[in-house]
């Protein structure tokens, strides 16, 4: 059996594929940043957990958590506020680079020698990881391709 395909329309169909080249890489420029931006408010979030408390005219900061507890404490909020996400595109790489700017933020992330109970308090790659175990960076990323495609 043979047959043919005929297409009428041959300009159309390579403008619609060489244009389609320019929105999958604006898709995923937008994707790898709202990704970014995903992972810095979970961040946000789990370094947002001992909080103090004002009784009258005092400022009582929160007692220290321990090594069983759930995240650091919270004075001024400036760790939180630290956490930055920024973006880079180039040679079809996309990269998002999430991080906090103030120079504790390791030793709260991965503990400190100089911390006698080696307590520390993960809250930038649990932020990732949990994001990425439940499909919604995959999501983020292929949801903004799809949008600037036409089918999202």
């Amino acid at each position: 059996m043979s047959g043919a395909i005929i297409v009428k329309n041959l300009k159309e169909v390579l403008a619609a594929i060489d244009g389609a080249g320019d929105r999958i890489e604006q898709g995923a420029q937008i994707g790898i940043a709202q990704a970014g931006l995903a992972i810095q408010r979970q961040a946000q979030i789990n370094a947002n957990t001992g909080t103090r408390r004002r009784e009258g005219s005092r400022i009582i900061p929160p007692k220290h958590i321990g090594p069983s507890g759930s995240g650091p404490n919270v004075i001024t909020g400036t760790l939180r506020r630290s956490i930055r996400t920024s973006v880079a595109f180039g040679f079809d790489s996309y990269i998002a680079v999430i991080g906090p700017t103030v120079e504790y933020a390791r030793a709260v992330e991965l503990g400190s020698p100089r911390w006698k109970s080696g307590v520390k308090y993960p809250y930038l790659e649990p932020a990732a990881i949990a994001l990425i175990k439940s499909g919604k960076i995959n999501r983020i990323f292929v949801g903004a391709i799809k949008s600037k495609l036409g089918r999202g």
